[in-house]
This record gives structure tokens, sequence and C-alpha cells, in this order.
């Protein structure tokens, strides 16, 4: 089992809902404004059912929270998302983007 701490994600319109967005694509490393790696959504989500481990660590609370798999109820496929835990910096969907668009 390999570790890896997100330290960026791309987000794309979910294509089912204006406000939805499903992640695309994670940056890793071990500083929080250095991406290391890239990986793909299906790339992760198949390093998590080899038993990877994928978490975010907020930057002010150093709160970490697991990145999980789930399924999309409106397209059906297979995304990644972090544990709800209430700590906004440590939110996947919230982390800035890898790409530089936002």
């Amino acid at each position: 089992m390999t570790t890896h701490r997100v330290v960026c994600a791309d987000q794309a319109p979910s294509g089912h809902s204006n406000r939805k967005m499903h992640i695309v694509a994670v940056g890793v490393g071990d500083d929080p404004y250095k991406v290391q790696r890239k990986w793909k959504r299906d790339e992760v989500v198949r390093a998590i059912d080899r038993g990877d481990l994928f978490y975010t660590r907020g930057v002010n609370t150093g709160k970490v929270a697991l990145v999980e798999k789930y399924t999309c109820g409106p397209c059906g496929r297979v995304h990644i998302r972090s544990a709800a835990d209430r700590v906004p910096d440590n939110n996947l969907n919230r982390m800035r983007s890898c790409s530089g668009r936002g």
C-alpha cells in the first residue's frame, strides 16, 4: 500500500447539473504547493482498488480527509471525493486547481 497526499484537484462539469462538478484529476506531492505527479480519476480509482490510500490535508487546519470512491447516481460512473468532515480546507472540491485555471 502506498500513501499519496493530494495537493490539488481539477474539476469538470458533470453534465447532469449546472452546479455539480466531478473531480477529473488530482496532483499529489509532499509539498502542498508543488505537484510531484498528476493522476487521472480512473488511475486513482484503480490505485484505491489495489489498496493505495489518497488523502487531503488542510493547509490551515492540518485536518486530514481520506479520498474515497463513490458512484454518481445520475451518470452511474465511479468518481472520487474527500470524506465528509465539515472542514472546508481539506475538501477535495475546494482545493486549488492543478491546471492553474481556478
